[in-house]
């Protein structure tokens, strides 16, 4: 399926990027897992969650000086084409949601105070 090449570039993108720290590496792949597995399930809702998640590991992993920016730009690079490729996938059925207001009935008071005034 064209939408996964994506998913996998970005696991050889991460595995590749994170320089020797094994941690960044790890919370990296657990992430670019989460992104395969809701992308194989042609799950919108949940493969952007995950990477929205993605990102947030990313951009930590570049403050903390764990992951350098070339390297990040690449892993962002790849995400950005699975984001392109989840757009293509259908949103989840929704019923439409009809809301009717009807306006308040006049209070009491109200029309006490319009009948005086006329």
């Amino acid at each position: 399926m064209n939408r996964l090449l994506p998913v996998l570039l970005l696991v050889g993108f991460v595995l590749v990027g994170c320089g020797d720290d094994p941690h960044v590496r790890a919370r990296l792949s657990a992430r670019v897992a989460e992104v395969k597995a809701a992308a194989l399930a042609q799950n919108r809702l949940d493969t952007e969650t995950a990477l929205a998640a993605l990102h947030r590991e990313i951009a930590e992993a570049v403050a903390d000086g764990a992951l350098d920016s070339d390297s990040a730009g690449s892993i962002m690079a790849a995400a950005d084409r699975v984001a392109e490729d989840v757009r293509a996938i259908p949103a989840p059925n929704t019923v439409p949601v009809t809301v009717t207001v009807n306006p308040p009935e006049p209070r009491s008071e109200d029309k006490k105070s319009r009948g005086g005034n006329g």
